[in-house]
């Protein structure tokens, strides 16, 4: 675009390098989403609860003191903040470099929030809405 700086050109480009070739998913569904879209690729990782990491670093938790616990929490919360904080500026960025690339990001934020209708069911079907960690990335 006209008067864009050399960043937001990149971005730009990159915007067009997604699009090219992809009119869209086939499947509308949130794995789908993560599975086929850069946004989604970017949003879905997180500490998910199944993982080992997480798991083995809770194993000991009767045994551990008040400040053993607050020290592996507060740093699995500092890990997840910076990711979400560069998250944010990908974003803000994207939707900043021009009014195509903000179009398709807000094309984008629309079709998440309508695949993940069903999220906040007590039981969500999980091969129909994002898993736990996109839908965190994607509201913070």
């Amino acid at each position: 675009p006209q008067g864009a700086s050399s960043q937001q050109q990149r971005l730009f480009r990159l915007m067009q390098a997604m699009n090219r070739g992809n009119q869209g998913y086939l499947k509308r569904s949130g794995p789908a989403l993560e599975k086929d879209t850069l946004l989604g690729l970017v949003l879905r990782l997180g500490l998910p609860k199944e993982n080992p990491n997480v798991t083995q670093a809770f194993q000991n938790m009767t045994t551990a003191t008040r400040s053993a616990v607050e020290k592996t929490t507060d740093g699995m919360r500092r890990q997840l903040r910076i990711y979400q904080d560069s998250c944010n500026a990908l974003i803000r960025s994207l939707i900043t470099a021009g009014a195509d690339s903000r179009g398709q990001v807000m094309k984008w934020i629309i079709d998440a929030l309508l695949v993940n209708i069903g999220s906040d069911a007590m039981r969500p079907d999980t091969s129909k809405v994002s898993n736990p960690q996109t839908l965190l990335n994607l509201s913070a």
